[in-house]
């Protein structure tokens, strides 16, 4: 258990920084959101991290998966939850500020949708 949610922490961290580099979507996420890099609070975003892996984890271990697709499955369905919770605030204005809304969205769910469906299946090993 300690160490599915462990390479989970570092896998969504290590995929949001690459994700969020300049080699991927960082730059246009940056400009999107007119937001200034560099001022995050990294103890909060540690302790989202881990508690959405140790959620997965245990919706993973609740719901029987015993396979890399299984936990695939599971890891996808649980991004596309935050999808759509996201478009509801997206709906509401979050991102107005921005000139391209649509694409801020799918910049920001595709990160969790791609993350939690790898570590949905990374899981699943051990």
């Amino acid at each position: 258990m300690f160490f599915a949610i462990l390479t989970g922490i570092i896998l969504y961290m290590a995929l949001g920084m690459l994700y969020y580099s300049p080699l991927l979507f960082g730059n246009r996420w940056v400009q999107l959101l007119n937001i200034e890099v560099g001022k995050m609070n990294i103890g909060l975003l540690l302790l989202s991290t881990i508690l959405s892996n140790v959620i997965l984890y245990s919706i993973l271990q609740l719901s029987q998966s015993e396979t890399l697709v299984d936990g695939a499955l599971i890891g996808g369905a649980i991004g596309l939850i935050v999808a759509f919770a996201y478009a509801k605030d997206f709906l509401f204005g979050l991102g107005e500020k921005s000139h391209n809304v649509f694409l801020l969205y799918l910049i920001a769910v595709g990160y969790h949708v791609i993350a939690l469906t790898i570590i949905g299946a990374v899981m699943m090993f051990f």
